[in-house]
């Protein structure tokens, strides 16, 4: 959720600046802005991710729930470090490709370079296979649920029947943002014209953070 509002208030802040003094596209200003929004916002996918190996722990590996725990700092330090190896990839690939906030539109952008259709379908595969992921651990989690429920008595499963529900819920709202962002970013983004479609598809980033949070 920390991840989510800063992204959006960084977002929103940038936006804000008046003409006269925002910074050049190309500065390392924005450019530090704009991989500091970045950072947030894998850093925020990669902890759904996290969500999901810490509920299949739980649930599957009750007894190693403990050691877990004692990891649970390390495994956050690694999703933010692959977090800022990802934001920092379009300056590896190309000193010339960046995110750049086109004010007209209200919407960032990919500067086009020869290497940019190559970083937006890296970006896109890692998007894509986050999710999967997530699905697959909720889904052996949620068999688990299933199968316990089966062996306990039906007046303790009562008490507690929201489990199966919750961990749905809950898996479904992180997904469902990341899926919406990629979807429009990288499907429907590209295919418009008008500056204002853009600027309604572009707004996906900001509802998503919105639900995300």
């Amino acid at each position: 959720m920390i991840c989510d509002i800063v992204k959006i208030f960084l977002t929103t802040a940038f936006a804000l600046i008046p003409d006269e003094y925002v910074p050049a596209q190309e500065s390392r200003t924005a450019i530090t802005v704009t991989v500091t929004c970045e950072i947030f916002y894998f850093s925020s996918c990669l902890m759904h991710v996290l969500f999901a190996i810490h509920r299949i722990i739980f649930i599957v590996f009750p007894k190693r729930k403990e050691v877990w725990g004692s990891y649970t700092n390390h495994a956050i330090a690694v999703c933010v470090a692959f977090a800022v190896v990802k934001s920092f990839l379009t300056q590896m690939l190309d000193k010339d490709l960046y995110l750049m906030f086109d004010r007209k539109v209200m919407s960032w952008l990919f500067t086009m370079t020869p290497k940019t259709n190559l970083y937006k379908n890296i970006k896109m595969s890692l998007s894509y296979a986050e999710v999967v992921v997530v699905f697959i651990l909720d889904a052996i989690s949620f068999a688990q649920l299933t199968k316990l429920k089966k062996k306990i008595s039906s007046s303790i499963w009562d008490a507690n029947n929201s489990a199966e529900a919750k961990l749905v819920v809950q898996s479904l709202l992180q997904c469902w943002p990341t899926l919406t962002l990629v979807f429009f970013y990288f499907h429907v983004l590209p295919t418009l014209e008008d500056g204002f479609l853009i600027f309604l598809c572009s707004l996906t980033w900001n509802i998503s953070s919105g639900m995300d949070g």
